[in-house]
């Protein structure tokens, strides 16, 4: 068989550009144009003085928003992917910036990461490759740079710090240690939970300086005590376990994505609520700040958003949502209905609920131990009574709204919308989980995610080439 042949040893005699040895329609080439164009004047002054001179931070901003693209998203691997890439090299110019100084930048430059997401947004629509006659919003839990392991109450952590002051003050072995901690056992401590802290307590006996775990748990018990959790992780404070939609659950944050008709990334948020009910009003708010809405907008939801209090918003803002209930929202995937909220009219004119061929009248308003205001109505002949959420009325009027197949049909578009973008975000760019810890790091990682997303999505729109 004939082979074609190769030439492993030998030296070109003319070397050629980095540049010249990536394909012309690389997405390299828009990633370097992208950021080449954005305004770095800020850092000069940060910059400016005595002391080593500083990379640029084009030449940093460029190497991440790379890496995000080829699912490196590691300051190490980064660092190396300047020596060892092409494509790295050519962007980084040659450099090597250390994997301290990608991670330091990354961590530094919150505000002007969150700008650089919203020059995304003003590219597409400069370029007129956004279409805002949909915005679909949805939310997606990310697992958290935490583990299970660390979770701990505030009989734990009582019994971890009693072990590292012991640490500090004694010199004592660690058999001794775990009797003294260990020897009573702790009511309602489980074997898993005893496990896993004297797991902790092995770990840090070793380390001369036992310090910094100190600090990790004076920061958990802060948060614990501020937020009034009943568990709260060592090594993420600041994340909360969720139950993912296969009902297994882990340390989270909740990312929220708005995304256009043809998938543009308008805004993204990260929240620490397992659920999406309080995310409508701040999305649409991020949304509007970063461009402006036509007329013609229409906005979808799923169910999760279908607080009373989001339609009332929508409604004030003229806002045109689509957001069906939990009952109608099992109507429109076949399922069985198991649910039956806002299955009653109203009458207006005598402020009566009718139920079937009941009516309930007005009887007076209570808050629940949640904070949540309710109307309550009342049927003398049957001694029984009716509660109503606050916003019943704006409630009922996205009831009958979401009745109309036209409705149904905006609705659908979610999952040619948002959905897609968060299966692109989660398996092309390989982003399932958090790198950085905090909700703060989160919202940093959320945006390069999403510059990444919009950059692709871009220059696939405009057919592979810079624009």
């Amino acid at each position: 068989m004939a082979y074609l042949n190769s030439y492993k040893n030998q030296n070109w005699l003319i070397p050629l550009s980095i540049k010249d040895m990536i394909p012309k329609e690389h997405i390299c080439f828009f990633v370097e144009e992208f950021i080449e164009s954005l305004d770095f004047s800020g850092f000069d002054q940060i910059y400016a003085g005595a002391g080593h001179p500083a990379y640029h931070p084009s030449i940093l901003m460029k190497t991440i928003i790379m890496g995000m693209l080829s699912h490196i998203r590691s300051s190490r691997k980064l660092a190396s992917a300047t020596k060892e890439s092409f494509i790295f090299m050519y962007l980084a110019e040659k450099v090597n910036p250390d994997f301290r100084t990608i991670a330091r930048f990354r961590k530094d430059n919150t505000i002007f990461i969150k700008d650089t997401f919203k020059q995304t947004v003003k590219l597409a629509s400069d370029y007129k490759i956004i279409d805002l006659s949909f915005i679909g919003i949805d939310g997606s839990k990310m697992k958290a740079y935490a583990s299970k392991k660390q979770y701990f109450d505030k009989a734990g952590l009582d019994k971890l710090e009693k072990a590292i002051d012991k640490m500090l003050d004694e010199d004592i072995a660690l058999d001794e240690i775990e009797k003294q901690i260990f020897g009573d056992k702790e009511e309602g401590m489980t074997g898993i939970d005893e496990r896993d802290l004297r797991k902790i307590v092995r770990e840090n006996f070793k380390k001369k300086d036992k310090t910094k775990i100190k600090q990790k748990i004076a920061n958990a018990r802060e948060e614990l005590e501020q937020n009034k959790l009943e568990k709260v992780s060592l090594s993420d404070p600041e994340s909360r376990v969720m139950q993912h939609a296969k009902k297994y659950s882990e340390p989270c944050y909740n990312a929220q994505f708005s995304v256009t008709k043809n998938q543009i990334i308008v805004a993204n948020d990260v929240c620490q609520d397992g659920h999406d009910a309080h995310q409508f009003i701040p999305q649409m708010k991020n949304v509007t700040e970063n461009i402006k809405l036509t007329k013609k907008t229409k906005v979808g939801v799923d169910c999760g958003y279908s607080d009373g209090i989001n339609i009332k918003f929508a409604e004030d803002e003229k806002i045109d949502l689509f957001v069906p209930s939990r009952a109608q929202a099992q109507e429109f995937d076949g399922k069985e209905q198991s649910l039956n909220h806002d299955k009653y009219e109203y009458d207006q004119e005598k402020d009566e609920l009718i139920v079937g061929k009941t009516r309930f009248r007005f009887k007076g308003l209570y808050t629940r131990k949640d904070g949540k205001k309710i109307f309550q109505y009342w049927n003398d002949k049957l001694k029984k009574k009716k509660d109503v959420p606050f916003y019943f009325r704006e409630r009922l009027r996205m009831r009958d709204k979401m009745k109309k197949d036209e409705s149904k049909d905006v609705y659908r578009l979610r999952k040619c919308t948002v959905e897609p973008v968060i299966g692109n975000i989660k398996q092309n760019l390989g982003f399932r989980e958090f790198l950085l810890r905090g909700l703060q790091g989160t919202k940093i990682e959320m945006n390069l995610v999403s510059i990444a997303h919009n950059l692709g999505k871009m220059w696939r729109l405009k057919g592979g080439i810079a624009v």
